[in-house]
């Protein structure tokens, strides 16, 4: 369970660390939805990691790899704007595809879990 939330701060590392290198204008345009996109993952892994109920848990790991995919959209406009570099893409994409590989296993191992109803409805 550790290693999602671990993964999800290493990739918030190093998508902040090459945002960190875009030009000026790009502050206000692409720098704060790449930064909600990749917090939002980080968010999500943790919350969905860190609860026990099964339709929490599943709501949160589902909403990480939503914006995780959004996520990996950004980086392809990145790369096609001359943002980033062809390695730097691919660097990104392959962290962002360990992500999704480990978000993918915990949301299957969640759908073996029962359901239990939901507490205070």
């Amino acid at each position: 369970m550790l290693t999602i939330v671990r993964t999800a701060a290493e990739l918030t590392l190093a998508v902040n660390e090459e945002i960190a290198a875009f030009p000026e204008e790009e502050r206000y345009v692409m720098v704060p939805m790449i930064r909600d996109s990749v917090l939002s993952v980080l968010e999500n892994s943790a919350l969905g990691m860190a609860r026990f109920d099964v339709p929490y848990r599943y709501a949160h790991l589902t909403r990480a790899l939503t914006s995780l995919n959004e996520l990996t959209s950004h980086f392809v406009v990145c790369k096609r704007v001359g943002l980033v570099s062809q390695q730097e893409h691919d660097a990104l994409k392959q962290k962002a595809e360990s992500m999704g590989r480990q978000l993918a296993a915990a949301l299957k191992i969640i759908d073996t879990l029962p359901l239990e109803p939901l507490q205070g409805l």
